[in-house]
């Protein structure tokens, strides 16, 4: 890649912008030297580092890797045979090799989401010997500790044990009366590591002491006092020993530095490499950056935005930056400040930014070419150094490009052929493209000559965009319509912003016959492209409409049937429960009915104690019964509308047809009623209250057809399932112990003779004592049985 398309391009820019993502020194100066990788598999390794990382630092958060010091120099340093390396030094070593094992300590367990990391592992080893060793032997502040060695904490103490005596003494002096005609000051000082006294120098004669020093207004003389000196000497002597005991330290850890230097650069270097790419991540998760593919296929980036706009702060359009397969050039036209020339470079440095191994601020599912090189001719190209014109330095330019051997290549181009003759600069420009469609090379360039774009309409290689413009409002839209030939509206444009008419009619007289003729060619058929895409554009918005309204139809569908499986649930539950109570009900009350039976027949119960009994009980059935029947939901048909819902109980009917009967049960839409012994299912919605004050009584008595006057001695059965036929059965029995009936009549009639064995069944294990028969023929034959109750 030549550094002049790179800073066409913008690309050093981007790094700049991408350094302020890294955390330290190295890591800022890596990112500003990364360049396009020239290999793909290098690419493709750069790319998955950092997506990988992305994806890590999104879900874990950032990485523990702070800003450690650059060790380049300290390296150096240390390979020099018998150096030293100060404590500053080995303090930035300790430093490099935490935040070393601190990267290690959050990496290695989520190792397997992100193996393109395993490199960076591989060479980073945080030396726990040498690390404790420094640990050990620094203090916080880069000075050697105490605890470094035995041999140094005994000397310091004598130190500080020195100093302590001598400053006392020199104390003592300065509240001493005698002393005070000599002392210029009240404080002791440290003159050339020697602890001494401010005298006055017209006192300094008679003092009797070392001149160690003079102020600099030669008024004050610090002197050493004679018994000082012997003290003040032993303290030099220890200070000279620490000395020498502090740099036997630092030589033996930098002989430890030494003998890893190897390792610690390898573990500088990957800490660098991973500064600089969590940099890239944290720059890709600022636009939610996405993985491009490679693909020889040609160009597909959707919703691309350039980088630098979005850095700055600008709120970029996205658009689409199409070469589809089979097509090699892509070919821009439409007024200037229409976003030609942005949208040139922002395919430029997209590409190279996928070739560092930088995300893209594009749609998921972006791909391009590998480009080996990409070259850029854009912008004023002026030399004043070379002497030479715009004109001649861009084609000194292109000369390069076209001579270039480095396929795959992409070649983007800003109105070639400008800067002389238009005709000559449009033919130039043609024959440029021409030459340069060689296989593996993808073109794109910007043009404004009518040569150039009839030229892209033509050639099957080519493929054309114009960028959006609104004449009305002299605004560009900033988004390209691809498969159309742009305008470039210079006349319109002038007209806009006020250039004289006289001055567009002779511009517009002055355009030759075939130039206007393309021209209107040009803009009807952008105006019939404006309108289809309006049309497009209203499908598209009635089509989605549709679709967020069958969405909505989905949900509620789904809604509902979740709401009436609920309902079918709590009404399978309340049945169970309803059922489970029953059954207990039944089973306590046989229960009873047997002991008070046996009772009676041990004669300790009378008569009496049944009557009540059955009494009781019954009238426990009754009030289960209406609550029951309370509970049922009220129907929302027409009886609804008439104010009075209707109940289980009722009598109702359907207007217009000759269908009436008591109402039995309601689930949902469907409801139920019994005429005699037949069932009918009914619409709930049509149903409404029977006319008749006969039929408006509620009637609490079984639901079963018995001759007038004869209700409590005879039941008809016909028609009704064993089970249902047993249970109105038995309320009938109920009703004929309490009413005192002594005989009645079951009608159950022959059929297949298994409603007529139920019924025998259950009177031989009856809770009353009853006797029963078949009927005589003339009693109603084979389809009756006849019980005598004895109360």
């Amino acid at each position: 890649m030549r550094e002049r398309d790179l800073s066409v391009l913008e690309f050093p820019e981007l790094l700049t912008h991408l350094s302020g993502f890294a955390r330290s020194a190295a890591g800022k100066e890596a990112c500003l030297h990364l360049r396009p990788e020239r290999e793909q598999a290098g690419a493709r390794a750069a790319l998955e580092q950092t997506a990988q990382l992305f994806a890590l630092l999104r879900e874990h958060g950032d990485l523990p890797l702070g800003a450690f010091p650059d060790l380049t120099a300290v390296f150096q340093r240390a390979a020099r045979p018998g150096s030293i390396l100060e404590a500053e030094s080995l303090l930035a070593i300790r430093e490099v090799l935490d935040c070393a094992d601190a990267v290690l300590g959050f990496l290695r367990p989520r190792l397997a989401a992100a193996p393109a990391l395993q490199s960076c592992l591989r060479r980073m080893d945080a030396q726990r010997e040498l690390r404790s060793s420094l640990h050990r032997a620094l203090d916080a502040s880069g000075q050697v500790a105490d605890e470094a060695s035995e041999e140094l904490a005994a000397i310091r103490r004598e130190i500080r044990h020195l100093r302590a005596r001598l400053q006392r003494r020199l104390e003592a002096l300065l509240t001493d009366a005698r002393m005070q005609e000599y002392l210029a000051d009240r404080f002791v000082t440290v003159r050339h590591n020697r602890y001494v006294l401010p005298i006055r120098s017209a006192a300094a004669a008679r003092f009797e002491g070392i001149v160690q020093d003079r102020s600099s207004s030669g008024e004050t003389a610090f002197m050493e006092p004679l018994f000082a000196v012997e003290m003040n000497n032993r303290l030099a002597l220890a200070a000279q020993e620490e000395e020498r005991i502090v740099r036997r330290i630092l030589f033996d850890l930098t002989e430890m530095v030494r003998d890893l230097l190897p390792s610690l650069q390898s573990t500088f270097e990957a800490l660098v490499e991973l500064d600089c790419a969590a940099a890239r991540a944290r720059l890709a998760a600022s636009y939610e950056g996405t993985v491009p593919e490679w693909s020889a296929e040609g160009v597909e980036i959707r919703q691309a935005r350039h980088p630098l706009l979005l850095a700055r702060g600008v709120e970029a359009v996205p658009i689409d930056l199409l070469i589809p397969p089979g097509k090699q050039a892509l070919v821009l036209t439409g007024p200037n400040t229409g976003g030609k020339t942005v949208a040139l470079k922002t395919l430029g440095l997209l590409a190279l930014m996928a070739q560092s191994g930088m995300l893209l601020p594009a749609a998921a599912g972006a791909r391009l070419p590998f480009f080996r090189a990409v070259f850029a001719d854009i912008g004023d190209e002026q030399s004043l150094a070379r002497n030479l014109s715009t004109f001649s330095a861009h084609i000194a330019n292109l000369v390069e490009i076209v001579h270039a051997q480095a396929a795959p290549a992409l070649v983007l181009l800003d109105e070639p052929g400008v800067g002389t003759d238009p005709e000559e600069g449009a033919a130039l420009a043609i024959g440029l493209v021409r030459e340069l469609l060689a296989p593996a090379t993808w073109l794109a360039l910007t043009t404004h000559y009518l040569p150039i774009k009839t030229f892209a309409l033509a050639h099957e290689a080519c493929v054309t965009a114009a960028v959006d413009f609104d004449l009305e409002a002299l605004r560009p839209r900033y988004r390209l319509v691809y498969h159309s030939v742009g305008e470039s509206l210079g006349l319109p444009i002038a007209r806009r912003l006020g250039l004289p008419e006289p001055v567009l009619r002779k511009a517009a007289e002055a355009r030759s016959a075939s130039s206007r003729a393309l021209l209107d060619a040009i803009a009807t058929l952008e105006a019939s492209r404006r309108e289809y895409e309006e049309k497009a554009a209203a499908a598209e918005a009635a089509r989605a409409q549709a679709l967020r309204l069958q969405q909505e139809l989905e949900a509620l569908r789904e809604q509902l049937a979740r709401q009436l499986a609920e309902l079918r649930r709590a009404k399978r539950e309340r049945v169970a429960e309803e059922l489970r109570e029953a059954r207990e009900f039944l089973h306590e009350l046989k229960q009873q009915g047997r002991e008070l039976l046996a009772a009676l027949e041990r004669g300790q119960r009378g008569r009496s104690d049944l009557l009540a009994f059955l009494r009781e009980k019954a009238a426990q059935i009754e009030g289960q019964h209406r609550a029951s029947a309370d509970e049922q939901p009220e129907l929302a048909g027409e009886a609804e509308r008439e104010g009075t819902p209707l109940q289980i109980g009722d009598w109702v009917e359907i207007p217009g047809e000759n269908i009436r009967g008591r109402l039995v049960a309601v689930e949902g839409e469907r409801a139920w009623i019994q005429r005699g012994s037949l069932r009918f299912e009914l619409p709930a919605r049509r149903l409404r209250r029977a006319a008749g004050a006969e039929h408006n009584q509620r009637d609490d008595r079984p639901m079963v057809s018995a001759s007038p006057g004869r209700e409590a001695s005879e039941i008809s059965l016909l028609g009704l399932r064993a089970q249902e036929a047993l249970e109105q059965l038995e309320r009938f029995l109920d009703r004929a112990v309490r009413a005192g009936e002594g005989r009645v009549r079951i009608i159950h009639g022959v059929g297949s003779g298994a409603l007529k064995r139920a019924v025998g069944d259950y009177l031989a294990r009856c809770p009353y004592r009853v006797r029963f028969r078949g009927a005589d023929p003339q009693e109603g034959g084979a389809g009756v049985t006849i019980v005598e109750l004895e109360n």
